[in-house]
């Protein structure tokens, strides 16, 4: 397998503390979130290219891990890669990272979701070429 890493630059903001002075887990989630639309659109498969195919990606599992905190005006790296793809599961693994230091990683299990039949379905090679999977021969 090629991995191919996408990066989305963020800078924490105040709507993302919480009372403590850094960010709240949730907004973890929201965060990663928002990195993994950004890479979907960039590549072509956003709210539009879904509604078109009744195609979408679905999140199944998500492990995090909260290693360093983030604080106001922090500005950090979101990098996506894919870990894995088997049948219709897939493994995508995020980090946070502010300069060299990670801050915060997940594993998101995902899948490709059929809007019209309500279930997984295998990837096509345009998702897997969206989220940078591709194996090498």
């Amino acid at each position: 397998m090629k991995k191919q890493v996408y990066t989305y630059p963020i800078t924490i903001k105040e709507v993302y503390l919480d009372l403590y002075g850094h960010v709240n887990n949730a907004t973890y989630l929201t965060l990663f979130e928002e990195a993994r639309w950004d890479l979907s659109n960039q590549n072509g498969y956003g709210v539009e290219k879904i509604k078109e195919t009744g195609q979408g990606p679905v999140i199944l599992e998500v492990t995090m891990r909260f290693l360093k905190e983030l604080r106001l005006r922090d500005k950090i790296n979101i990098e996506t890669s894919v870990v894995s793809y088997e049948k219709k599961i897939g493994k995508l693994l995020q980090k946070m990272v502010r300069e060299s230091e990670i801050c915060c990683t997940a594993e998101f299990t995902i899948g490709l979701f059929d809007l019209k039949e309500r279930k997984l379905i295998p990837p096509t090679p345009e998702w897997l070429k969206v989220i940078g999977y591709s194996v090498e021969t």
